[in-house]
């Protein structure tokens, strides 16, 4: 059985919990009742199972979920996923780029079909930053945002998802830093 995930009201730090109710930070020693909508390993998985994963992607899942729920406390919305981890056989069926950033446990996309995380992002541009995330262009998802933890070779905390040059379908959807 899967142990409740929960985020510090305090420091956000996230965490697991085997205490039913009352939860205790390992981080700060706050303690604070109830579940907060954060975002779970199960949703990041989907049928995966958390047991098959390597080591590195573990570690990777964990830190992924410890930046978005970080973003998840500051944007005080339900956020559903669209796409989390990806094996590189199913990436591969979808279309998904050969070195995704899903299949190493470093990605997520969340549901943006009325454009509110959009906005919500465009008018806190230096949430990216606090949360250490970097987003895929927007004019590129169209009802979706697609966050990261994997760093970017520019630095840019936001990216094209396609280096070959091809136009932005949507520009006003743009952010910017």
């Amino acid at each position: 059985m899967a142990l409740p995930e929960q985020v510090c009201e305090k420091c956000l730090c996230y965490s697991l919990h085997d205490q039913p109710g009352w939860f205790r930070c390992p981080g700060c020693g706050f303690m604070w009742k109830g579940i907060k909508s954060m975002i779970s390993l199960q949703e990041l998985l989907g049928d995966t199972k958390y047991e098959d994963l390597s080591q590195e992607l573990k570690d990777n899942a964990e830190e992924l979920l410890k930046r978005v729920n970080l973003f998840r406390a500051k944007y005080g919305i339900p956020m559903y996923v669209n796409s989390g981890y990806r094996n590189p056989e199913h990436n591969a069926s979808i279309g998904g780029a050969k070195n995704s950033s899903h299949c190493m446990c470093q990605a997520i996309d969340f549901k943006d079909n009325d454009g509110k995380l959009f906005e919500y992002i465009k008018a806190n541009p230096n949430i990216l930053e606090e949360c250490d995330l970097y987003v895929e262009d927007p004019r590129w998802t169209a009802s979706w945002i697609h966050l990261q933890s994997r760093k970017i070779a520019s630095g840019n905390r936001v990216f094209l998802p396609y280096s070959d040059g091809r136009p932005a379908t949507a520009p006003e959807r743009e952010i910017k830093l």
